[in-house]
């Protein structure tokens, strides 16, 4: 059931995130190169564009996975709440949708002279999504462990597109922002006639048992 203090708190974040991304996207229109951070992940990272582990993680971002996934949370979250069902199936996709067709082409960041436009990473916003969205959909009592799964998984798909050398180290955070952000925001926008039906909850006074 939703509360207006948790969709209020999803709302904030899923704006601030969302609007930390955009903010970023504007600093890389002006300043597209490499930055310190970006350096310091290269020289962590080292290329290795024939890595295999990293080109069978990125499978988890392509149009096929992401719809699929976007399958199933809606069948799972259907099952406690259609309305988390819904918002978690159209989060993901919303959100890679406005990465592709509008991010990237505003932005218009590469990594080198012959790759496509690279912020924020598809990949990366589609894995994030797909995660924030497993997270939401599973009982309260097991969100800590889907969490640390997504936040794994998310991890590793960050290294891998930077290993590949298909995203600077900031591309792929601009595309957790986005991922985590849409999906939050999208589910708190879903539940916010709900929300306001809700009684707010009384706080006891001081001193009641």
């Amino acid at each position: 059931m939703a509360t207006r203090l948790g969709t209020g708190i999803e709302l904030v974040l899923g704006a601030g995130l969302l609007g930390l991304a955009t903010l970023a996207g504007v600093f890389f229109v002006r300043r597209p190169w490499p930055n310190r951070l970006d350096t310091f992940g290269f020289d962590r990272l080292p290329a290795d564009y024939s890595a295999g582990w990293a080109h069978e993680l990125t499978h988890f971002g392509s149009v096929a996975a992401l719809v699929i996934g976007a399958i199933v949370l809606f069948a799972v979250g259907a099952t406690r709440d259609w309305v988390r069902g819904i918002a978690c199936a159209v989060g993901p996709m919303l959100a890679v949708l406005v990465v592709q067709e509008v991010a990237k082409p505003l932005v218009d960041r590469h990594v080198n002279a012959f790759g496509g436009a690279s912020y924020p990473s598809g990949t990366v916003t589609a894995v994030t999504a797909l995660a924030m969205g497993a997270v939401l959909v599973t009982p309260r009592f097991l969100r800590w462990l889907t969490g640390i799964v997504g936040v794994l998984f998310v991890g590793a798909t960050c290294a891998a597109v930077i290993v590949l050398r298909w995203h600077f180290p900031t591309d792929a955070l601009g595309g957790i922002c986005v991922g985590a952000g849409a999906v939050l925001l999208v589910d708190a926008l879903f539940h916010v006639p709900w929300a306001l039906r809700a009684p707010a909850r009384l706080r006891p006074a001081w001193g009641a048992r």
